[in-house]
């Protein structure tokens, strides 16, 4: 090889290297910029499901705080359908900068499990940044049923077969149902709801017979008589509704099921960025009036590491995966 030929490959293979350079520190820019000065305009919180739920509530409460921690407004939008696929979707294909995130609750570690159609995951596809409150929802019956405790319901639906109908507005609904049915033997068909207000509308006016909600969107329509509390699902009574028994009290004393919600950001999102979301929540989470605010919406402000909401995830998928494998659940 001529001397000529060998320089020009050499110059050839420079020019590479410094395109392939070039690419790489590009992208490094990107990544570094996304994170400097973060925030630098409004932040997105997307809920994937419809106005005026519990999630919803708790959402609003938390957007509030969480503004004045960033230092930014942080505007709640509701985008629901799909068994929240539409918003958890929006977010995925968002811009890993932190200023769109996801409100959403357990339902997303049981839509897997449910949707043979649901492409994501919420590890996979999301960096959890942390579980934000749990709530210790009521079982509601309908003021025409005959029912007044958990007992009183099993026995009824055992002598009325497919005529008790429960009403869910998510997928992780659906399997604390079915969770329900399998450790108390209680007989309830599903129907299926855009959002708790419809479910609400129909329970009130006879058309189900059952559903579950936090206690403190429950507690008016229990006072006033539209709706009877049957028991709460946590392993304490609530604080909102302290004389409606738990399920364990009732006869089944390893029944227990918290209901929650988190926050997430796309997966990409830079790792600063996260540890300053992360920081934000514990902060936002520890303040009273936080914490009475959700207290009145039905919730417990609760605070996760990054690390533990995401063990904490893998637990639940875990869970659900089992219940519905043993209540024979086909992903539709």
């Amino acid at each position: 090889m001529s001397q000529r030929t060998t320089r020009r490959c050499l110059l050839s293979k420079a020019a590479v290297g410094l395109a392939s350079s070039s690419g790489l520190l590009t992208s490094l820019n990107t990544v570094a910029q996304s994170s400097v000065g973060f925030p630098n305009r409004t932040v997105q919180l997307i809920v994937p499901l419809g106005a005026g739920g519990v999630a919803d509530t708790g959402a609003r409460i938390v957007a509030k705080k969480l503004a004045e921690v960033l230092g930014t407004a942080v505007v709640v939008e509701n985008r629901p359908g799909g068994a929240q696929a539409v918003g958890i979707g929006q977010v995925a294909r968002a811009n890993p900068d932190g200023h769109t995130l996801l409100w959403s609750t357990g339902g997303f570690a049981a839509a897997p499990v449910l949707m043979k159609s649901f492409e994501f995951d919420p590890i996979r596809d999301f960096q959890p940044i942390t579980m934000a409150a749990t709530s210790n929802n009521v079982l509601v019956g309908s003021s025409a049923l005959p029912s007044k405790n958990l007992p009183d319901l099993i026995k009824y639906s055992k002598e009325n077969p497919g005529k008790l109908f429960y009403g869910t507005a998510s997928g992780g609904t659906t399997l604390v149902f079915e969770y329900l049915k399998m450790a108390t033997g209680v007989q309830l068909e599903s129907v299926p709801y855009k959002g708790s207000p419809d479910a609400w509308a129909d329970l009130i006016g006879g058309r189900i017979h059952v559903m579950l909600d936090g206690p403190g969107l429950t507690k008016s329509n229990i006072e006033t008589g539209r709706a009877r509390a049957l028991g709460v699902f946590g392993p304490k009574r609530s604080s909102v509704l302290p004389q409606v028994p738990t399920i364990a009290e009732q006869g089944f004393p390893d029944f227990s099921v918290l209901t929650w919600v988190g926050l997430w950001a796309p997966k990409a999102t830079p790792r600063s960025v996260v540890q300053r979301l992360e920081q934000a929540m514990t902060r936002v989470m520890a303040m009273p009036e936080t914490q009475q605010e959700l207290d009145r919406a039905g919730l417990d402000a609760t605070t996760m590491s990054t690390t533990e909401f995401t063990e904490a995830i893998r637990k639940e998928l875990a869970l659900w995966k089992t219940v519905a494998a043993r209540a024979n659940i086909q992903p539709q």
